[in-house]
């Protein structure tokens, strides 16, 4: 199957799951997306903005279930404990900040019994909450087993991961009437897990990472769908105004057409690499220069800030829309 658009398949599950119970709103007030764009990024159209707006509303939902696992985790003398050692560790690891700190707070035993607490936290919400946690809870399931599951298994070339958010997704292609994918996810599921007594080269070639495309050495986790590849190389390079629509009305043209798109896109690449080659070595100047090391680290820092505003706006509007019991344990998410 087409990882590419089975993530756009997702996206627009999410976005007609969430749309008319206060997503479309919240994004529109947080100033995430304009509102001439909203619909498109909701039906999973505009693939890069639709990915950056989930991946900001689901921190933004799980930093609000984390200050109220806080807060429930203080209620009680030997939890509380256990996550004031835990913010201490962090803390004499950010005064100190190496690879060495950072892996001793990851392999310690406090981080793992927090983790069981926020998990068994998490589960409450899933499970014994009013229906609205419930709810809500189900789209960070979705963005983070389904949508980022998929891309972060392209990216390091997990196969298993893949399988995993496949399965995920398959159940809600069923429940909003996504009949292809639906029946064909189905399908190649089945065919997929078989793939070891059937094909065992296939298999093996999979398990190495080669169901995605890497399509720069420098970047080891910057691999992509084969769709996505095929998106921005062949059809980005071959694609005409209007389409073919525009192109000629001619069966014989359109057929050349399609089948020369591959050698014409090979052309381009062949060419744009030609001239980039001779701005290479200015360019690796410019790059290594102090003042373009100075100039991208202004970039980050601005690009995190930018996402840390958008994080609290979005924080802010949730909590708005909230309405937090406290007659159980935890606390509820956008209720």
């Amino acid at each position: 199957m087409r990882t590419f658009h089975t993530i756009m398949n997702a996206l627009a599950i999410i976005g007609k799951r969430f749309r008319d119970a206060g997503l479309k709103d919240i994004c529109i007030e947080a100033g995430i997306v304009a509102e001439g764009s909203i619909n498109g990024v909701l039906d999973g159209k505009h693939y890069n903005r639709a990915v950056r707006v989930h991946k900001c509303i689901y921190e933004a939902l799980m930093r609000l279930a984390w200050t109220e696992f806080m807060l429930w985790v203080d209620k009680e003398q030997e939890r509380s404990a256990l996550s004031k050692l835990l913010l201490e560790q962090v803390r004499n690891m950010v005064d100190d900040l190496n690879q060495q700190r950072f892996n001793d707070v990851l392999q310690s035993a406090i981080l793992a019994d927090v983790m069981i607490l926020w998990r068994e936290f998490l589960e409450h919400l899933r499970r014994n909450n009013v229906k609205l946690s419930r709810y809500w809870m189900s789209y960070i399931d979705m963005v983070e087993d389904v949508v980022l599951g998929l891309l972060r298994a392209s990216r390091e070339g997990n196969w298993d991961l893949h399988l995993s958010a496949i399965r995920t997704m398959i159940p809600w292609c069923f429940a909003y009437d996504k009949v292809n994918y639906a029946r064909y996810l189905s399908a190649y599921f089945a065919q997929m897990t078989n793939l070891l007594e059937n094909n065992p080269g296939v298999y093996e070639a999979f398990k190495e990472g080669h169901f995605s495309v890497q399509m720069s050495s420098n970047n080891s986790l910057g691999r992509i769908p084969v769709d996505q590849n095929t998106e921005v190389t062949v059809n980005k390079d071959t694609q005409t105004p209007g389409g073919t629509a525009r192109f000629s009305l001619k069966a014989g043209a359109i057929h050349r057409y399609y089948i020369t798109a591959e050698y014409r896109s090979a052309f381009l690449g062949q060419l744009r690499d030609i001239l980039q080659g001779h701005k290479s070595e200015l360019h690796l100047q410019i790059y290594s220069s102090q003042e373009s090391k100075k100039m991208r680290k202004q970039c980050q820092q601005s690009s995190t800030s930018s996402k840390a505003g958008t994080i609290h706006s979005l924080k802010s509007r949730i909590s708005l829309a909230s309405l937090l019991p406290s007659q159980l344990p935890g606390t509820l998410l956008l209720t």
